[in-house]
């Protein structure tokens, strides 16, 4: 029986590290719009106390939805890392899956910030050559060596876009060993015809 049918969001799950690492995000981004909110509206003639009441509240229920949306979507993310290929499933009143065959796979990244060193966790970040469609955070950036910006995808959410997964959260120990795991894999399956979409 082959162990690696059993590398899956079980074996390897998002940490509850990464949950609070979020959570802390909303909160700074909720207490954000709601200074500017204060500080845009306060100039105007609105009574300050019904104005607070209102912030306060906008404050708080964009932290509760996102809260609950930050977990359904992680516990309605599924992976399975198989023989051949990656199967994926997510979302949350819209179900999909994607299968990517490792001979695809062009780049995995092992991605921490600061809070994620502290926590000791880590975002694996693949890209494929893929098409499938989705939504992902583009980012420019000024190359290294050419200075041209680069669009690149990033996530902070678990799931996939076109031509990019990302399982944010794992522990660094995780991350690093589904990496290599991944290597394996495609030096094991190389593309052929048949998968490269050609």
């Amino acid at each position: 029986m082959d162990n690696s049918l059993f590398v899956n969001e079980e074996t390897h799950p998002i940490e509850n590290a990464w949950v609070i690492k979020s959570i802390i995000y909303i909160i700074i981004a909720a207490i954000f719009f709601g200074v500017v909110g204060f500080l845009r509206f306060s100039l105007k003639k609105y009574d300050r106390g019904i104005l607070i009441g209102l912030i306060l509240f906008g404050v708080i229920v964009f932290s509760f939805v996102s809260i609950i949306s930050l977990i359904l979507r992680k516990v309605n993310f599924k992976y399975n890392f198989g023989e051949k290929n990656i199967i994926l499933r997510q979302g949350i009143i819209a179900k999909s899956e994607r299968q990517t065959f490792y001979g695809r796979i062009q780049n995995i990244k092992l991605n921490q910030d600061f809070i994620d060193r502290l926590l000791d966790i880590a975002s694996l970040e693949i890209e494929t050559a893929s098409d499938s469609g989705g939504v992902a955070i583009m980012l420019a950036t000024k190359g290294k060596d050419t200075g041209k910006s680069i669009i690149r995808f990033t996530s902070i959410f678990p799931g996939f876009a076109s031509g990019f997964i990302s399982i944010p959260g794992l522990s660094y120990k995780n991350a690093s060993s589904l990496k290599n795991f991944l290597m394996e894999r495609i030096k094991a399956n190389p593309i052929d015809d048949m998968h490269s979409g050609l």
